[in-house]
């Protein structure tokens, strides 16, 4: 009776046996299945499911919709190439830098920040498994902080026996 909606405890007969012929027509119509699941409400869903896929197939043809597999060596071959560009980058920057204002710059500082910059675009910063904040916030040590401006290493200070920052060492 539960099924039907009826409690046979408070219900008459008569609402009970009017229930039961209800339910009898609409599974012998097709409206109802035997356990009570209504089959007009269960075929509009596997429409709504029929369509939507329908759609999905229609955006694929007409290059709307393109499958990440196929999309993805293409994407890896295209970041390796900006990649390399920007590792070249490197050396031909240091070298334009010493020739136009005399001085020896540093590869390794051009260079950190040009690994930062691929690791950041990498998806390293977003949950991708690496930091994208300033490197004293991961606990590396900050290049700039090796640079004195005058091409050469910044003095550090040197902890002394009893834990205390000492003089600064050269």
């Amino acid at each position: 009776m539960a099924p039907l909606g009826i409690d046979w405890k408070t219900s008459s007969l008569d609402a009970i046996r009017l229930a039961y012929l209800t339910h009898l027509r609409g599974v012998a119509a097709g409206h109802r299945s035997a356990d009570g699941m209504d089959l007009a409400r269960e075929r509009a869903l596997t429409e709504q499911v029929d369509r939507q896929l329908k759609l999905l197939t229609l955006a694929e043809k007409t290059g709307q919709l393109v499958n990440v597999t196929q999309l993805e060596p293409a994407l890896h071959r295209q970041y390796m190439a900006f990649k390399a560009e920007l590792e070249a980058r490197d050396d031909k920057l240091k070298e334009e830098l010493d020739l136009l204002y005399g001085i020896d710059v540093d590869l390794d500082v051009i260079s950190t920040h040009t690994r930062n910059a691929l690791a950041h675009l990498s998806g390293h910063g977003e949950g991708g498994g690496g930091p994208v904040g300033s490197p004293a916030e991961d606990g590396r040590p900050d290049p700039a902080d090796d640079d004195d401006g005058m091409g050469g290493p910044a003095p550090h200070a040197e902890p002394q026996g009893d834990g205390q920052a000492g003089a600064l060492q050269p």
